[in-house]
Parts: structure tokens; C-alpha cells; sequence
């Protein structure tokens, strides 16, 4: 009966460790796709979709990610649309990181989620 007992516990440890690898390997998906040195060559602000979302493109973006996009309820918002407008009206050079897990609904090709956007010097 002890042997019958141990014998489950290792094929239980042995199947939740297949687990959270399985697991791991799916957030390994779920990654930041981050652009060369490029700048902002589209810049689109919506009144209503998405409750106030602003999407904009780069000349060279990233090979994950079409176009970024941020919404208004996003807590850094008011931060990034400053660089965001900043970087465009000078046409600066900038970095943009975006998450390749949460796409944009309002295209049919794949934008990203800005995570964060660095001014280059």
C-alpha cells in the first residue's frame, strides 16, 4: 500500500512539473518586441473607440508588431501620449517596446500594446 502511495505522489509531482513548464513555455510567448532606432510617422487618436484609444505606426517597426496603441484608462497614459506627441512633432528618434500578447482590436493587422517608448539621442 506504501509503495501503491509513493508510486502516486511521483506521478503527481511528475505531472505538475509537465504542467508549469507547459505553462512557462506559453508566457515564453508572450514577450516585449522592441523597434530599432526609428521615429513616429502616423499618429491616430479615437474619440470613442476603445474609450479614447491612441494608435500610431513607426517607420520601422518591430517584426511582431504592425502598429502600437495605448487607452486612455492605461494608468502611464498621460506620460506616453506626451512623448508620443513630442517624439512626432520633432520627428525624434525613439525606441518603442511593445507587448505582442494584447493586439489591438481596431486593425485587422497585428499592433501591439506600447509598453514603454524611449526618446534616442
Amino acid at each position: 500500500m506504501k509503495d501503491h502511495f509513493k508510486e502516486i505522489v511521483v506521478r503527481v509531482t511528475i505531472l505538475l512539473s509537465l504542467c508549469g513548464l507547459l505553462v512557462s513555455s506559453f508566457s515564453a510567448f508572450s514577450a516585449t518586441e522592441t523597434t530599432a532606432t526609428t521615429s513616429i510617422n502616423r499618429l491616430i487618436s479615437y474619440n470613442q473607440y476603445g474609450g479614447g484609444d491612441v494608435a500610431f505606426t513607426v517607420v520601422h517597426p518591430s517584426a511582431g508588431c504592425d502598429g502600437y496603441w495605448i487607452n486612455k484608462a492605461d494608468p502611464g497614459f498621460d506620460a506616453n501620449m506626451s512623448m508620443i506627441l513630442a517624439a512626432y512633432h520633432a520627428k525624434a528618434p525613439v525606441r518603442v517596446h511593445g507587448l505582442n500578447d494584447q493586439k489591438w482590436q481596431g486593425t485587422g493587422s497585428f499592433w501591439c500594446k506600447l509598453y514603454a517608448i524611449e526618446h534616442i539621442q
